[in-house]
């Protein structure tokens, strides 16, 4: 098996000085001395850390035309997503244990 080859990137003159300036604090903050590679591997896990959150957060985020419901069956919650103009109840079926539940909805005047 042969060795992977690095080929050195090209980046300007300030580009490096942040890159080099992130690298002590991370370095100042960890307590260890880091090689570029494993320094720029870290950074990276990191980001995707940060978009994985970020992501996972707007995912999440609450629609303005959801609503909560408690299944009658096993009690555990979860929330549906009511589309404008719906009727005022809808028959589901509990995502925790599959029991059929008609759910209604109150109209907002």
């Amino acid at each position: 098996m042969t060795p992977a080859k690095q080929r050195p990137i090209s980046i300007s003159s300030s580009d490096r000085a942040v890159l080099d300036s992130q690298k002590q604090r991370f370095e100042q903050r960890t307590g260890e001395r880091t090689n570029w590679g494993s320094f720029l591997a870290t950074v990276a896990l990191l980001g995707l850390a940060a978009a994985g959150v970020y992501y996972f957060v707007r995912a999440t985020r609450r629609s303005p035309q959801a609503v909560d419901v408690q299944c009658s069956q096993c009690h555990g919650t979860f929330q549906m997503a009511v589309h404008q103009g719906s009727d005022r109840a809808i028959y589901t079926t509990c995502s925790g244990c599959g029991a059929e539940l008609v759910v209604y909805l109150e109209t907002q005047h």
